[in-house]
């Protein structure tokens, strides 16, 4: 066998590399780098109307017709508020050591707030903590998952999140939650996905609680009682961030030196590509795409007010303004922030005026690129492509914005086309998700350990099949398959067994080593062309 002089020199330097990383790899893998699965209340637990739990925004949301695939709900769920020792068992079976959840606001305070407790939900979660402490299994645990007790809500323009009065309320039940499950759980996440319930529950009326401008969706008038989805939205969001700080203001100043945990929490976002690269202002829609995803949430965590550019380009004084004593209060509300990464977008300029927050960016998402190619292979879920290297990109991006800050990946997962329709016998086998989850961990471990990323976890989405949404039975995200037609029967999926072993760091060299392939510039998907070009400064 020959071998070029080109091949050898970098055969050299990939040996080389593995040489000096493997030692600071296993390390870092086996001692401090926090490895996990996550799940949700609402698309697992069951039980929704069990032991005195109240209704949530969900329960209702999902009893209108035409909303959810095939009219499903989570009524049952994988029923994990009936089956929670046999998940943690399977955990434990597999290795996890960290779990993120959420629980269920209606459950513990029925109506949303202090005048009613319920104390078989108290119970319920404290048996779960201890549960999974006695596996050896840490839980992180998200106050807010989208659903907010349903008497909270009540579908007009001030009910819900579009009342200032939900920050109290807020603020009420997550000290509860502090004080009743403060002993078992060490880290916080006052809420995850504040973009989703903001603009698909109050913007385009497709997640609960249903609402939107008529013109955007007829439907939103029969399910959430109409809406502005030019204002409402950005209302949403100015309170549940009012409502983050000062929940994390009451844990740090009367609870976390007794507890000696953390709070923070979670934000998503698609990391974008520029639709033409060569053009300067889709180089700089990328931009201003995660800066109105991620940046809306996290930058006035960070900097104490909304990105720049959302300040320049929301007209008609719709986005609400801190005043200088929120500013303070909401700078600095975390000692932790966290992504949810799944996919990755081509953007392109449009310059066009908006009159809401999908359109105020002036940029819009394309199929492909210029050239007509496609980000990367399409999943069970329409709005999910497969770009590991997006993983890599958007936490330099992170990493750049808001000065390398502690991150968690709490949520990355795959749906495997055409997986609900097969027998567990076939399903189980999941090479597609496996190779998703290797390629996604290859590049969020090159982001931390080339790049420089400060990333200390990670967390795959899901742990077992589950209710997702409007798309409910229909997509499946499990490293546990759950057979809907036979008792809800867990079985372990390939990727389940996979994900065990990276958890254990018994694959941690040969994932630093797939990155060590030949820098392209002309491949137009590599985030290298882009990232060192935006210009993220405040």
């Amino acid at each position: 066998m020959t071998i070029s002089k080109q091949a050898f020199a970098f055969y050299l330097s990939a040996l080389l590399l593995c040489t000096l990383y493997q030692p600071t790899l296993s390390k870092d893998l086996l001692k401090s780098f926090v490895w996990g699965v996550s799940q949700t209340a609402y698309q697992t637990e069951g039980a929704w109307n069990a032991d005195g739990k109240g209704l949530s925004i969900w329960d209702t949301f999902t009893q209108n017709q035409g909303m959810i695939y095939n009219n499903q709900n989570a009524q049952v769920g994988t029923d994990f508020y009936h089956r929670y020792k046999e998940d943690i068992q399977i955990m434990k079976k597999l290795g996890v050591k960290n779990f993120q959840m959420s629980i269920s606001w209606s459950r513990i305070l029925p109506l949303g707030t202090l005048d009613v407790v319920n104390q078989k939900g108290v119970d319920f979660y404290n048996n779960v903590f201890t549960a999974l402490k006695e596996a050896g299994i840490e839980p992180w645990v998200t106050l807010f998952h989208w659903d907010l007790p349903a008497a909270l809500n009540d579908r007009t323009s001030n009910g819900g999140w579009l009342n200032k009065d939900i920050v109290r309320k807020f603020n009420d039940y997550a000290e509860f939650c502090f004080k009743n499950f403060g002993d078992k759980v060490k880290y916080w996440l006052t809420f995850n996905e504040i973009l989703e319930f903001a603009w698909a529950g109050y913007g385009d009326g497709s997640l609960a609680p249903g609402r939107c401008s008529p013109d955007v969706d007829p439907n939103c008038l029969r399910v959430g009682g109409g809406g502005d989805s030019s204002t409402e939205p950005y209302i949403v969001v100015h309170n549940a961030l009012l409502a983050h700080a000062n929940a994390v203001k009451t844990y740090k100043l009367r609870y976390q030196a007794t507890q000696k945990g953390k709070i923070g929490l979670s934000a998503d976002t698609d990391f974008a590509l520029p639709y033409n690269f060569r053009n300067p202002r889709d180089v700089q829609a990328a931009d201003t795409y995660m800066a109105f995803n991620y940046g809306w949430i996290v930058d006035p965590l960070v900097f104490g007010r909304y990105p720049e550019v959302m300040r320049k380009l929301v007209t008609g004084k719709r986005l609400p303004e801190f005043t200088e004593a929120e500013s303070q209060l909401v700078k600095g509300s975390y000692d932790f922030l966290g992504i949810d990464q799944y996919s990755s977008v081509f953007v392109k300029y449009t310059g066009d005026i908006g009159n809401n927050w999908q359109e105020d960016s002036r940029v819009t998402e394309m199929e492909t690129d210029v050239f007509g190619n496609a980000i990367g292979a399409k999943t069970a879920t329409e709005w999910q492509s497969v770009h590991p290297i997006g993983m890599r990109g958007l936490l330099q991006w992170i990493a750049k914005r808001y000065n390398n800050p502690a991150l968690y990946v709490f949520e990355n997962g795959v749906s495997v086309p055409g997986e609900a329709s097969l027998p567990v016998q076939k399903a189980r086998f999941d090479d597609f998700r496996v190779d998703f989850y290797r390629n996604y961990i290859d590049n969020m471990l090159a982001a931390k350990f080339f790049d420089g990323v400060n990333v200390k976890g990670y967390f795959a989405f899901s742990l077992t099949d589950n209710f997702e949404w409007t798309d409910g039975y229909n997509v499946k995200f499990g490293l546990v398959h759950v057979d809907y037609n036979k008792n809800l029967t867990r079985t372990i999926k390939t990727s389940g067994y996979f994900y065990s072993e990276i958890m254990n760091s018994t694959l941690e060299f040969d994932l630093v080593k797939d990155q060590l392939e030949p820098f392209n510039p002309a491949n137009l998907h590599d985030i290298r062309n882009f990232v060192p070009t935006f210009d993220n400064t405040q």
